[in-house]
């Protein structure tokens, strides 16, 4: 019996010492551009089984290997970079109809899109996403980068204005700040960490995608989702004062200035989106606070906008499936007029 167990010992010790082995030559544990804890999905192919909206299709969602929504094209490649939240991620649309596709396939040139849509972001995190994750790419080196924002971040200064006070840390949801992509809990970023970095979970995901996209006969690796949108409740007759807005004003500027300096610094154009929700939505003041707030800036510092006005796009409450996200309907009619306004920029 002590000789069987000296042998199991030893042969563990084998096997842990290989999975080590392993783990330093495969993993990204040493390398400089490894993602640390950060929750950026990466690898991700998924199928859109049930979609929240009328569809009888089935969808794909897709995060390559950096994390970017859909993107089939080499980095150095990259022409236009698009920022975003949710609306630019767009989780509930398959690939090929997300808003970001349609824009690219408007546009008057053959230029390459990438698109780094975060879900729940707000232009704080926006800010983050360049030391965070976009320099860790030395032939990322965009001509454009577009950013698509103002839902969350009148989601936050409601948020903030409930609490009395301005957060300089992020947006919490769910047990982690999308903002600064982390979760709250010591335990979920240890988790984290080990996913974005071992080897043997990398290979994981390949083998199960590969058996996965072999059931559903798709070209890549892809599994299923119950993924649902960030949703609040509606406040109950809130009003924001002009104090508040004011304190908020600053804070938002602040970080619209920076990601103009990040703009910069890759010696790109920056063009600022406003965002748009149903006529119903109750979320529609809020908003309109916010985009002044951009459109402003946008004067007084002479950055590229595009406002995007729900009577020049024409879109119905009908081609938003929560008031705040858009159907594939939505999404085609939001990219080609974002293209069409882009082309008497940039390209005409």
């Amino acid at each position: 019996m002590k000789k069987i167990l000296k042998i199991f010992i030893i042969n563990i010790f084998i096997l842990i010492l290989g999975i080590i082995i392993l783990e330093i030559i495969f993993g990204n544990w040493l390398k400089n551009s490894n993602y640390g804890s950060l929750l950026i999905p990466k690898k991700q192919i998924n199928v859109i089984k049930s979609f929240p909206y009328n569809s009888n299709e089935i969808g794909i969602y897709s995060r390559d290997k950096d994390g970017f929504r859909a993107n089939e094209y080499e980095l150095e490649n990259i022409e236009i970079l698009i920022i975003g939240g949710s609306t630019t991620e767009e989780r509930e649309v398959d690939d090929n109809r997300i808003w970001t596709k349609v824009f690219e396939k408007n546009l008057n040139s053959n230029l390459k899109v990438l698109n780094a849509g975060i879900g729940g972001q707000t232009s704080y995190g926006h800010k983050l996403m360049f030391n965070l994750w976009f320099n860790k790419f030395e032939n990322l080196s965009p001509k454009y980068i577009i950013v698509y924002l103002g839902i969350n971040d009148a989601l936050f200064l409601l948020e903030n204005y409930r609490n009395n006070n301005i957060s300089f840390e992020g947006r919490n949801l769910n047990l982690s700040n999308r903002d600064t992509l982390q979760n709250v809990l010591l335990k979920d970023r240890l988790i984290q960490y080990i996913k974005n970095n071992s080897a043997l979970h990398t290979l994981y995901l390949i083998i199960r995608g590969n058996l996965i996209s072999r059931k559903h006969k798709f070209g890549y690796n892809i599994s299923p989702t119950n993924f649902k949108p960030f949703r609040s409740a509606a406040p109950k007759n809130i009003s924001i004062n002009n104090k508040f807005i004011n304190e908020y004003k600053k804070y938002y500027y602040d970080n619209l200035k920076k990601i103009n300096e990040f703009t910069d610094s890759y010696d790109s154009d920056l063009i600022l989106v406003t965002q748009i929700v149903s006529d119903k939505h109750w979320l529609q003041d809020n908003l309109k606070i916010i985009n002044k707030l951009t459109t402003n800036f946008c004067i007084i510092e002479e950055v590229y906008c595009i406002d995007l006005s729900k009577e020049a796009i024409k879109i119905n409450n009908t081609e938003f499936y929560d008031g705040i996200h858009t159907t594939p309907k939505g999404s085609q009619i939001i990219g080609k007029y974002i293209a069409d306004k882009f082309n008497i920029l940039f390209l005409d």
